[in-house]
């Protein structure tokens, strides 16, 4: 089969295949055997055991307030496992059991079906007790337990802890006529506690009903919103809920919103074929953003002047420089705050935040971050528009960092390369030294101001043809700085041998300036608070390096730093070029103290 009909039949880059041809595993790129093609990707699938295709299931046991719950649900799960009830089985007969003294609309039969006939299961779980309450989402917390963790994660499923959704609608004012939408619904937990805020000041529950919007693509998410409201009040009329089962970024929506609130999917895996949608239907910048920003552009259409926007989204929106458009377009409106929550959601490694955003005509350029009142512009400030601002002594000695007469290492004086990508290091790496082979320096390895060659443990031969991705040799054969590319501290080097790296330790060459001077630097613990206070991640990337700030102090101090980290041989930071820094930069003792502590 032709290249073109290969890559567009299995959606695979040109790029891809050449690397499959450098490993071996084609033999050509411009006619290539579809069984080599199945016999590849079926290999891929088997080998990749990583979130996205588990099917491990996990109860979110933050998504509701009642610790009784997880509890119940496994009981159901293991009820279902032993008697193997389907899902559908299931909720609709927990759905029965929630609405034990209300009218089951039909849509739920139509979607669920009738019901289980296994008389053994019904009778033991007829005797499971439910503890339900109105503003704990019962039914959501049971259908999210029972998606696998690899369709959550593909489809940037992640519920909402009920703390998080609880504080957000808190935040939220409710007033007469307003219209509230939550974009990405899922079982409706901020609509319920959306409600009840309404219904605490006083509207009527056709009032609220009116007010309440909700979206999802997932059918039985809807069903479940739509349950969950209908079963907080008695005068609810289910069909006029305004709920609906449509796609948030590519549906026809004509309404326009006072407040959108909500947790936006994040990280989709879009089809070829939705990507196409989205980039017609919008800008092509539009179609390239993460799932979650698209969300928030998608937001800002639909919302009235002085509209609010309140989301949960990963802290990466905050740093990461991908996301420096959607932070550009956020700057352009009012931000009231952003709060950092930590790991609160169960499923979610990573750090979460909230932010509450005003679309305004009249810019108040203040919000609050964290507990501390800021100027907005001051992100304009940070690399890439970071949305990161240091407490006060990391602020004061960042500030006198960039006072401090300093070069970058830019793309004219220095040259960065990675580390080499073998493809399949089972294979290609050794850990003794084998005819033909030769040391190869990983990131674990690496220690500060001089490379410790005692610590190497692989060895390869270096054919270069076999491996998948190699810098230009000449990089790697000359005196170099080595760092680590993962870690949370940063870590480099001066390798002298000329020696060959992996991809976790990379590489940079530079022109002008002695290498065991930019190391000091480089390793010093204030170019830690930098890298902390302003990038916050635990990936050293070359935008990263390039804007940390080499001190360009006078030779004699130049000469004393370098002659102490010739002399290094110990992997922590060395005092004394340390206290050398800190007199330079005119550091007080409380900064100083500071430094030490956190370092």
């Amino acid at each position: 089969m032709k290249k073109l009909e290969i890559m567009n039949r299995y959606s695979i880059s040109e790029a891809t295949l050449r690397n499959w041809k450098k490993l071996g595993y084609i033999s050509s790129i411009e006619e290539i055997d579809v069984e080599d093609i199945e016999r590849i990707i079926k290999s891929k699938k088997n080998v990749r055991r990583n979130k996205r295709n588990s099917t491990n299931h996990i109860i979110p046991t933050s998504y509701v307030k009642d610790k009784k719950i997880p509890h119940i649900i496994t009981h159901i799960m293991d009820l279902q496992e032993a008697y193997h009830i389907s899902n559908h089985e299931l909720l609709i007969e927990t759905i029965k059991k929630v609405l034990v003294d209300k009218r089951i609309p039909q849509e739920a039969f139509d979607l669920l079906g009738e019901g289980s006939n296994n008389e053994a299961f019904m009778k033991e779980f007829n005797e499971i007790i439910i503890s339900y309450d109105e503003s704990d989402d019962f039914l959501g917390c049971l259908y999210m337990s029972l998606l696998s963790q690899g369709k959550k994660d593909s489809k940037g499923i992640f519920y909402t802890p009920f703390s998080v959704v609880k504080k957000m609608v808190e935040s939220v004012d409710v007033y007469e006529n307003m219209k509230v939408l939550d974009p990405g619904c899922g079982s409706g937990n901020f609509l319920i506690q959306m409600f009840k805020k309404m219904k605490d000041n006083h509207f009527t529950t056709k009032e609220i009903i009116d007010s309440l919007y909700g979206y999802d693509i997932d059918d039985i998410a809807i069903l479940i919103a739509k349950i969950n409201l209908y079963n907080l009040d008695d005068n609810i009329d289910y069909n006029e809920l305004n709920i609906r089962c449509e796609d948030y970024l590519l549906g026809d929506i004509q309404e326009r919103f006072d407040v959108v609130i909500g947790n936006p999917p994040w990280g989709i895996k879009y089809t070829k074929k939705e990507k196409e949608e989205l980039a017609q239907k919008y800008d092509k910048l539009f179609a390239k953003q993460d799932s979650f920003a698209q969300f928030i552009q998608r937001s800002f259409d639909l919302l009235n002047e002085d509209g609010v926007l309140s989301f949960v989204l990963p802290s990466s929106i905050l740093n990461i420089a991908v996301h420096e458009d959607i932070r550009n377009y956020l700057l352009d409106y009012n931000i009231n705050y952003i709060k950092n929550m930590g790991r609160e959601f169960t499923e979610v490694v990573t750090d979460v935040i909230i932010m509450k955003v005003t679309k305004a005509k009249t810019l108040h350029h203040t919000c609050i971050y964290n507990r501390y009142k800021i100027e907005q512009d001051q992100f304009l400030e940070n690399p890439h528009c970071n949305f990161l601002i240091p407490s006060a002594i990391p602020k004061n000695i960042i500030k006198k960092i960039k006072n401090t007469k300093y070069f970058c290492l830019d793309d004219k004086n220095s040259q960065f390369s990675l580390g080499i990508v073998t493809g399949n290091n089972k294979e290609y790496l050794h850990d003794t030294q084998i005819e033909g082979s030769e040391p190869i320096i990983s990131g674990k390895e690496i220690t500060r101001y001089n490379f410790d060659y005692s610590l190497i443990k692989n060895y390869i031969v270096f054919e270069k043809d076999k491996l998948q991705q190699v810098a230009p040799e000449e990089n790697y054969r000359k005196e170099k700085l080595v760092y680590k590319f993962i870690g949370n501290k940063l870590c480099f080097a001066v390798e002298t041998k000329g020696y060959l790296t992996l991809n976790s330790a990379n590489i940079i060459n530079i022109k002008y300036y002695d290498y065991y001077y930019v190391s000091a630097i480089l390793n010093s613990r204030v170019t830690q608070l930098f890298f902390d206070e302003v990038y916050k991640t635990h990936k050293v990337l070359k935008s990263h390096i390039q804007s940390f700030c080499i001190f360009d102090f006078d030779e004699k101090t130049k000469e004393k730093i370098i002659e102490l980290t010739k002399l290094n041989q110990e992997n922590k930071y060395n005092e004394e070029i340390e206290d050398i820094i800190y007199k330079q930069l005119s550091l007080t003792e409380e900064e100083i103290n500071y430094l030490r502590e956190m370092y």
